[in-house]
């Protein structure tokens, strides 16, 4: 466990210093590029409420969630989709990170630390039996559990940004929660796809 943290810590800390570059998955590579491009940074001073609050503070937990079973991919999975999609969601991931915290940051509102187990208890968060499961396998049998655990995973993501698209205020959160739907609704499918 302490080692995946460690992996995670570092491709976070590399992709949040650089740019993002395109994808070979289907679909993620115009999120990475428009993920950083839409929600600009001067639309953080723009009017919000509550449920922009909420979905920051939320999503940033959850997604801090993928980083972390992405890393699991990276070092335990054998499948090359996996490990492509792993690296691209950490990517894309850790770009709404940044942009939800300087949010956040710009209302006076805490951001939440990257403490994994403080969101375990969070609605369409992994669990602590999924994460230990996930570290206990390899190969081909990782793989599946590991493309099940996170097609839900990203449907709760959907779910999420679909409630902060209809009710948020703030322009910037409406977009990025647009982008969300549209994109992880795309993983989904790829995933569903994939395990046939």
């Amino acid at each position: 466990m302490k080692r995946s943290l460690t992996v995670m810590a570092a491709a976070v800390g590399i992709v949040v210093a650089s740019s993002t570059g395109c994808s070979a998955v289907s679909g993620s590579a115009a999120y990475g590029q428009d993920a950083a491009a839409a929600p600009a940074a001067d639309k953080g001073k723009a009017g919000h409420n509550d449920a922009d609050v909420r979905f920051s503070q939320e999503m940033i937990p959850h997604h801090w969630q993928t980083i972390q079973i992405a890393a699991l991919a990276s070092e335990r999975g054998s499948d090359s989709y996996v490990k492509t999609l792993a690296k691209e969601i950490t990517e894309h991931e850790a770009a709404d990170i940044r942009v939800m915290s300087g949010w956040l940051r710009s209302w006076q509102v805490e951001v939440p630390s990257g403490d994994i187990d403080m969101g375990h208890d969070m609605p369409g968060m992994i669990s602590k039996t999924q994460i230990l499961a996930l570290e206990g396998r390899s190969g081909a049998d990782f793989d599946r559990l590991w493309l099940s655990v996170l097609a839900k995973h990203l449907d709760a993501g959907v779910a999420m940004a679909e409630k902060a698209a209809g009710s948020g205020e703030h322009q910037g959160t409406k977009d990025l929660a647009n982008k969300i739907v549209k994109t992880q609704r795309a993983e989904i499918e790829q995933i569903v796809d994939h395990l046939q």
